[in-house]
């Protein structure tokens, strides 16, 4: 930022707090048992390479920042630091620990130095350096920050430069902490982007990893998918961000679950020195919080004068510990509910901080519900804590007794994360009838209630081949509890058991089915993955129906259909990247010949497409359009593709074009899109080709 010279000059810093951030990174001299230490050793990153003034007059004041990132082992010090910029311009050097952090003065315009040395930096650690230049009457043209270190080198240079007028671009703040937000609300918090240089500024895009429940948006609109919010950010007609202009991106926490979270807000542009600014995204992490599982506790069907039992989970979602202070049922709950006394913590109870990735500490208690007449009870568990935004918990109990109890649909397992193409058994054992033969229903059926786009997969009593569950099997027995499922597309699945007793009352009547939520999530760093509906195939799960094939091509590939360079069914495991080396080779895991899909092609070790001068490529191509037995003409098929990059879903054909793909006739060609590696990006080609693209060589 470029000020008057009117603007208030920065204070002079104390060197005693200086003197207390080198303390702080000190360590001892020899290990606990008075040997001597093993050497570990420090590396230097410097962020940005350089510090990038512009040509600004005399009277005008800017500054600029660098970070020194120890990305080593070992302890970095710095014995000395220089400024080789002339003896006639006016620069200053600030320090400070953190991106948002409180600057202190190091080296004064006069060349006062009151740094105190060393400096040490531990591993993974970081110093910024910020040099502020306010010209006099000479022009500045080049010079260096010198570090004396203790690196192999020794002495580190950080050029400083003078540019001609460009872009360049200011980013604030460059961390963001949304605190505690439950599950259920959300926040909003604003990261403001300037152009601080003296040409336009061009943002060319701007990604945000990590979790998925943060959101960024430009006035209501995700910059990410591609409705040309950032071609004119700041509305003035001409593309770019104009010089002294500004924008706002509102990034927003909206957590489904509680929990911590975090991730990473990435801004892209044309500044030569900052072509990337990284935002760093936190929330839930600093406070206790208590989740309770479930968050209503219900006992849709009961017999009168029998007591039936039932689990809460209390949970730990917070990055600190929490304190249970108190569990009681409130005083209008009605007298069926009780709590199980050996269930009981001695209070108060504590349980560990939540570590992201892990198992929520828990804690579970029993409540019991014992009616004693025909009718709807109702009452309210009540768990105080040291949660802050939420001190008493409260879990809502209902509870119905019944004379001809309903049968209550219940499985063994209620949640799976797999991979695509995996398989899992589906068991509703525990499923009961209080008052049926054996206190149990006759009838278990397994319904798909939610999947995929493009998945066709149904509950099968067996596999016809267990190795190659993709061929299906007799369709589930609704007399036993359990049933086998392929899942063939990555996405998440939800699965509902209904029971019925021997009496033809099913769980549906008593709204007490049970849900079964299945995620498939790719493990591979690139999993594309194939689709089709065709019109004209009325049972597309049948051996009969159109056949397209998926292809995934390397860089180096002249062409489609060039061997050893295009991965599809003719193709399967090419040998790419090291020769003889199977685990940067990528495979096809399916391919379908009768009608829907999937076929998905998988890459675990991309190569880095920047230096093979090319990106990846996706292709699909209409082999078939006949029955493979019957001779059908089946006509128009269309086609999705969807491609995942570690494991998230990074590109979906639909989406990004409004509609399927249609392929028109047998052997057209639909070139889809292009990965870039290790970026991380797709972008959409969606070139169709009427007859197939011929391999080098072919007639």
């Amino acid at each position: 930022m470029i000020y008057g010279a009117e603007a208030t000059p920065r204070a002079h810093r104390s060197i005693a707090l200086l003197a207390a951030f080198a303390a702080a990174a000190a360590f001892g001299g020899c290990s606990d048992g008075g040997g001597p230490r093993i050497s570990k050793t420090a590396s230097l990153e410097i962020t940005p390479l350089q510090y990038t003034f512009p040509k600004i007059g005399p009277g005008y004041q800017t500054d600029r920042e660098v970070f020194l990132e120890n990305t080593g082992g070992g302890e970095l010090r710095i014995r000395k630091i220089d400024l080789d910029l002339g003896s006639d311009q006016e620069f200053q050097l600030f320090w400070k620990t953190s991106a948002d952090g409180e600057q202190f003065q190091g080296i004064a315009s006069n060349g006062d130095d009151h740094f105190a040395y060393p400096l040490k930096i531990k591993p993974d650690e970081r110093l910024y350096l910020v040099l502020e230049y306010a010209p006099t009457n000479i022009e500045f043209q080049q010079g260096s920050v010198v570090l004396d270190t203790n690196l192999l080198d020794g002495t580190v240079r950080i050029p400083v430069v003078a540019s001609e007028a460009g872009a360049e671009i200011n980013v604030t703040p460059r961390s963001i902490d949304f605190d505690r937000v439950p599950a259920g609300e959300e926040a909003v918090r604003q990261v403001v982007v300037t152009n601080v240089g003296q040409a336009n500024l061009k943002i060319d895009r701007i990604d945000l990893n990590g979790s998925l429940e943060f959101t960024p948006t430009i006035n209501g609109r995700d910059p990410r998918r591609g409705q040309g919010i950032l071609a004119d950010p700041d509305g003035d007609g001409v593309d770019g961000l104009a010089p002294d202009r500004q924008f706002t991106i509102d990034v927003r926490f909206a957590p489904r679950l509680e929990g911590p979270d975090s991730g990473e807000l990435s801004i892209f542009s044309d500044d030569p020195n900052q072509p990337e600014v990284r935002v760093d995204l936190r929330a839930n992490a600093a406070t206790p919080c208590l989740d309770a599982n479930p968050p209503a506790l219900e006992f849709p069907t009961s017999l009168v004068n029998r007591m039936d039992s039932r689990a809460v989970s209390i949970e730990s979602c917070g990055g600190q510990q929490l304190q249970i202070d108190q569990i009681r049922l409130s005083d209008d709950s009605d007298p069926a509910f009780a709590l199980e006394e050996e269930s009981l913590p001695e209070l108060p109870a504590l349980l560990p901080a939540y570590l992201p990735g892990e198992v929520p500490p828990s804690r579970a208690i029993r409540v019991s519900f014992t009616p004693r007449e025909q009718r709807i009870h109702n009452g309210t568990l009540v768990i105080e804590s040291s949660d802050p935004v939420t001190p008493s918990r409260e879990v809502s109990l209902l509870g119905r007794g019944v004379l001809n109890a309903c049968p209550q649909a219940r499985a063994a397992v209620d949640a799976f994360d797999v991979k695509p193409l995996d398989s899992v058994v589906l068991d509703g054992d525990p499923s009961i009838d209080q008052d049926g033969p054996n206190n149990r229903p006759v009838d278990y059926e397994w319904v798909v209630t939610s999947r995929p786009e493009g998945s066709f997969a149904q509950p099968r009593e067996s596999f016809f081949d267990g190795a190659n569950p993709a061929n299906g099997g007799p369709e589930d027995d609704i007399a036993t509890p359990t049933a086998k499922f392929f899942v063939d597309l990555a996405g998440t699945y939800t699965i509902e058991l209904r029971v019925r007793d021997n009496l033809g009352l099913d769980s549906v009547a008593c709204e007490n089915a049970a849900v079964v939520t299945i995620v498939a999530k790719p493990d591979e760093a690139i999993h594309v993955q194939l689709v089709w509906d065709t019109p004209a195939d009325a049972d597309p799960t049948d051996d009969q129906g159109a056949d397209l094939d998926l292809h995934l091509l390397h860089p180096s590939a002249p062409n489609w259909f060039a061997a050893p360079y295009d991965t599809y069914y003719a193709n399967p495991v090419p040998d790419w990247g090291q020769v003889d080396n199977p685990a940067d080779d990528p495979s096809i895991d399916i391919d379908d010949i009768n009608g829907t899909g999937p076929e998905n092609i998988n890459l675990d070790n991309p190569e880095n497409t920047a230096v093979l001068g090319a990106p990846y490529a996706v292709g699909v191509h209409y082999y078939s359009s006949r029955g493979r037995t019957n001779g059908t003409e089946y006509g128009p098929s269309f086609a999705r593709v969807r491609i995942f990059l570690k494991g998230e879903l990074a590109f979906d054909s639909t989406e990004a074009r409004g509609e399927a793909r249609e392929l028109e006739a047998e052997d057209h060609f639909w070139d889809v899109a292009r990965i870039h590696w290790p970026e991380m990006r797709v972008e959409l080609r969606d070139q169709y080709m009427t007859q197939r693209p011929a391999a080098p060589g072919s007639p």
